[in-house]
């Protein structure tokens, strides 16, 4: 038992140290944490779901029909009336009541290659009535009592005539709607892959600063402890000795404003991945093995009309080159070709007697409308769709303008930073080995605490210096990246 009693106590200590060790986080993890993981990310996928379904659906529909079930509740209905009713010869007053059901299936189909409708419709009615009975040689009953129950089935065809199909035109804008939602997408991801990165080696850098500063004033404050002696001893003037004690009041001002902002920061990437203030949570310093091969690069400059933002100018203004066409041809003469046909059978049963029913009909009817005067608001829709979509063309053309400097410009950029993180990576391991240097000159006795702190600040602004050209050399390739659907 006393063996097995530390190894007990050992085996606790080894879960509960892993149960509360700091959650680690890549900046890739937390990258796909915002995307995928966090409201902000899933909106962002709902969105592109929504336009998808939409689009979906209207495409489906030329290729299955919409099928919907409809029924009514019974209604009953007493209706009281004075006069003449049915064969009667005088006045009187007549009630007549009817009970009534009524349901039915429709079908509605879209014809792609023509723009017509079909639709279907199988009805079922039941009815109950009673009404007077006008005979004046009846005998057996002042009422008589009808009960109906009959099935019928319609077929209509409409095709418009002179005037464009308002199914293919649905069609054709929930399609370019689905497009520009999957560009918007490519948007919103990479506006939120670099806010993530902004936050994420924001608060490295920001961490950095504070331990900076609170280097700086743990040498303020030997400063002021050896300026202190020296005024004591005559050295100084108390002038130095007060400027002295006001400079390490300044960096403490300092470190505590640099903590605060380090606070700040972890609060806003906490936010932002939407992780509990009471985890605690690791970062990790991203490397940056190589760089974008010099053939995508290539390719990204020379594909520059098939950009992101170029694309989705080019959707929009075919879209609102399509309204304005849609508008224009819907004014003046316009027409429809509907034909009908319908058949139904059924029973009555009247006084017990029982009937069949037999029902045919059909109907072909064109249709023509010419607007003559509406006080100018179709003429002012046609304007308005015009404008809208002459505007659509000048922002693809500023689209097409400034795509391939921009992508030229990220190119440029990102390589200049990336030959300027090689160049500061070399500075941080010369001023490692300077500071490697000094602490052994320290633990030697040959330097004093002030420049030993001195040389540890110079390392940490090396790699403060290092953050901020892999932030701008991270934002950059992103934000190029983010100008294809496809990397």
């Amino acid at each position: 038992m006393k063996r097995t009693l530390p190894l007990i106590i050992l085996f606790f200590t080894l879960i509960l140290a892993d149960c509360f060790a700091a959650r680690k986080i890549t900046l890739d993890d937390a990258i796909d944490i915002t995307i995928s993981k966090t409201a902000r990310g899933t909106m962002i996928q709902s969105n592109l779901e929504v336009a998808e379904q939409n689009y979906f659906a209207r495409r489906i529909n030329f290729y299955l029909p919409e099928i919907s079930i409809n029924g009514y509740l019974p209604t009953y209905n007493v209706n009281k009336s004075y006069g003449f009713f049915g064969g009667a010869t005088e006045k009187r007053l007549n009630e007549t009541r009817n009970l009534r059901f009524n349901s039915f299936i429709e079908l509605n189909q879209s014809i792609l290659w023509t723009g017509g409708d079909i639709t279907a419709t199988a009805n079922l009615t039941a009815s109950d009535d009673r009404y007077p009975n006008t005979d004046p040689e009846a005998v057996t009953s002042d009422f008589i009592n009808e009960q109906t129950r009959e099935g019928y089935f319609t077929l209509s065809y409409k095709q418009p005539i002179l005037k464009p199909s308002d199914a293919k035109h649905e069609l054709n804008n929930t399609k370019d709607d689905f497009q520009i939602a999957e560009l918007n997408r490519i948007d919103e991801a990479t506006s939120l892959k670099t806010e993530v990165v902004e936050a994420y080696l924001g608060l490295m850098q920001q961490d950095l600063k504070a331990s900076i500063e609170e280097n700086k004033y743990e040498s303020a404050s030997l400063k002021t402890a050896i300026d202190s002696m020296k005024y004591l001893d005559g050295v100084i003037s108390e002038e130095d000795w007060l400027i002295s004690k006001s400079e390490r009041l300044d960096s403490e001002l300092n470190m505590f404003q640099a903590q605060t902002e380090a606070n700040q920061m972890e609060r806003s990437l906490r936010t932002l991945l939407e992780i509990s203030r009471d985890e605690e949570i690791q970062l990790e310093e991203p490397v940056v093995t190589s760089n974008i091969p010099e053939s995508d690069m290539g390719a990204m400059l020379t594909n520059w009309e098939g950009s992101v933002p170029v694309k989705k100018a080019e959707i929009e203004y075919r879209k609102a080159e399509r309204s304005a066409r849609y508008k224009e041809s819907g004014h003046g003469l316009t027409g429809d070709l509907e034909a009908n046909y319908s058949t139904g059978q059924g029973t009555v049963e009247t006084e017990g007697v029982d009937e069949d029913i037999n029902t045919k009909g059909w109907e072909i009817a064109l249709n023509f409308s010419f607007p003559i005067w509406d006080g100018g608001s179709s003429g002012a829709d046609i304007k308005a769709a015009k404008i809208e979509a002459e505007q659509a063309r000048l922002e693809l053309d500023e689209q097409k303008r400034s795509a391939e400097v921009e992508i030229m410009n990220l190119i440029n950029q990102i390589n200049v930073s990336y030959r300027r993180l090689e160049i500061v990576d070399k500075q941080i391991d010369l001023a490692r080995t300077r500071l490697d240097i000094a602490e052994s000159r320290f633990d030697d006795g040959q330097i004093s605490d002030i420049q030993l702190i001195e040389r540890r600040v110079a390392y940490l602004e090396a790699k403060d210096n290092y953050l901020e050209e892999l932030k701008e050399y991270l934002l950059n390739r992103f934000n190029l990246e983010g100008k294809f659907s496809e990397i």
